[in-house]
């Protein structure tokens, strides 16, 4: 990891729907204005409007899904993120909001390393356009409104693997092995990993344990005969028909940035088993 050096300009971006993460982001931006240049930012102007300048230190507060948003403002920079958890798990972030009497100064004075994370690069290619959508966690493919069964086909690098029948289908990143993926009981990865997760969402299959992949194209043509959708990190939806084709690949180019403290590395697994609540002495059966 490379080290963080202490930043010349702070973005606060702060999740609006809490107004204890506005007066947190205030109260921070009031006790180090003295010795750098602040501006504070709710998430929702940030991705409408961006930034007013560009930052060396973007400030996070809220909870995973704040720094999902902050990523997306921040898509294509090296601008790390130092996250500061108001929510309940915080995965992505680093501190909790009552260390940040006591922690955030020493991050602020380049007592800290960079960590890098993996994107996606999705590409959506329907019959008259495309679009692309870059992804710290995942990109799920489900149905819409009615109930109804959905086929997705995989390929991996153009040729045919599987077709899932169920309720959709969800390719995530290492960063996203601990989101919605986890909940449908895909593998951790190492946050470092290169690999990609997809997993079957209610799948109708003895392949319902999903599958890891590295250095490839997952490509995805879904169907229902109704509504389909698909989201990105959980707040870019978007409507696709039978058949779209969705590319999904690990971005070579574009990568997220943490401000992590100097041992994060050797503490990682550590901290991740107490934010699963998983106790020494507990005993995981299988079924």
């Amino acid at each position: 990891m490379d080290k963080f050096y202490k930043p010349n300009t702070i973005a606060i971006l702060f999740n609006e729907k809490l107004n204890e993460c506005e007066l947190l982001a205030n109260k921070i931006k009031n006790d180090i204005k003295d010795d750098f240049e602040v501006f504070v930012q709710n998430t929702a102007l940030s991705l409408e409007n961006g930034l007013p300048s560009n930052p060396d230190l973007l400030i996070s507060i809220g909870g995973d899904g704040t720094i999902l948003r902050c990523s997306k403002v921040l898509n294509g920079t090296n601008c790390p993120i130092l996250g500061i958890n108001m929510g309940n798990l915080g995965f992505l972030c680093e501190i909790d909001s009552n260390e940040v009497g006591t922690k955030l100064q020493s991050y602020l004075n380049g007592n800290a390393v960079i960590e890098k994370r993996n994107k996606l690069k999705i590409n959506l290619i329907s019959s008259n356009s495309k679009k692309e959508y870059s992804a710290l966690n995942d990109i799920v493919i489900s149905r819409g409104s009615k109930i109804r069964v959905v086929n997705v086909e995989a390929l991996i690098n153009g040729n045919h693997f599987a077709t899932y029948k169920g309720d959709g289908i969800v390719v995530s990143t290492a960063t996203g092995s601990t989101a919605y993926s986890l909940s449908l009981g895909g593998a951790i990865l190492s946050p470092a990993s290169n690999k990609m997760i997809m997993k079957p969402i209610a799948a109708h299959t003895s392949l319902m344990g999903g599958l890891v992949t590295e250095d490839v194209i997952i490509s995805l043509r879904a169907s229902s005969n109704e509504d389909l959708s698909i989201s990105v990190d959980g707040f870019i939806d978007n409507k696709i028909d039978d058949f779209d084709q969705i590319d999904v690949e690990i971005d070579k180019e574009n990568k997220a940035f943490f401000v992590r403290r100097e041992n994060f590395e050797d503490l990682y697994w550590s901290s991740l088993a107490q934010k699963l609540d998983l106790k020494k002495g507990d005993v995981i059966s299988g079924k």
